[in-house]
């Protein structure tokens, strides 16, 4: 059983800051999914992906973590996967109660690396949001923006300015420009990923199951 918790006050547009301080809670006998639906509307789905080990707690007992969460639009079928921080608690028996958090400070997220989704739930391709210096780095001026990259082809990617937090733009907004993305092999990039293996492991499951 799950209590939804989430709403937006217009529908045709969602951020990730939306989820800030967003509350749900997961029955973990009856929950079976690996997907929980938080959110729906006619224009957005956002799904929790459930850790089971998360769900081994005391009675009365919390914990912080890293909560995994995809923000699905129905208008490009598409959804980027986050990661996200969250406060897990065992309310009672079966009975755990969450809060997601950002955790962004500022200019900088808690974790940068994310990856957009097919409609299978599939890694299709990879973003990454800097916030940096400006080569040189001049008056301590500072330049925000994300890259995106093909997952099967590495050559291929593009750069996208941002005018502030990743995390205050429109999803469809990041996703429009996923046909940007050249085609082909383009030998003047690096053909290597802009995620590292690292990252790939700890902050992303092997697969999505739902």
């Amino acid at each position: 059983m799950v209590v939804f918790a989430i709403s937006t006050n217009v529908f045709s547009q969602i951020k990730m800051s939306d989820i800030e301080n967003k509350k749900f809670s997961i029955n973990s006998k009856t929950q079976k999914q690996n997907l929980v639906k938080i959110s729906d509307n006619s224009d957005y789905s956002i799904y929790y992906i459930v850790n089971r080990r998360d769900f081994n707690l005391k009675k009365g007992i919390g914990t912080h973590g890293i909560a995994k969460v995809i923000f699905f639009s129905k208008m490009y079928n598409k959804g980027i996967l986050i990661n996200f921080q969250q406060m897990i608690y065992r309310a009672k028996t079966n009975i755990y109660n969450i809060i997601l958090y950002t955790g962004s400070n500022d200019k900088y997220m808690f974790v940068s690396s994310m990856t957009v989704l097919d409609k299978d739930f599939n890694y299709e391709y990879f973003i990454k949001y800097h916030y940096m210096p400006l080569p040189p780095p001049k008056n301590e001026v500072y330049k925000a923006w994300i890259t995106i990259q093909d997952t099967k082809n590495y050559c291929n990617l593009i750069d996208i300015d941002l005018r502030d937090n990743l995390i205050y733009e429109n999803i469809n907004d990041i996703l429009s420009n996923i046909p940007k993305i050249p085609k082909g092999n383009n030998i003047e990039k690096k053909c290597t990923p802009i995620i590292y293996a690292m990252d790939l492991k700890d902050f992303f499951p092997e697969k999505i199951i739902k």
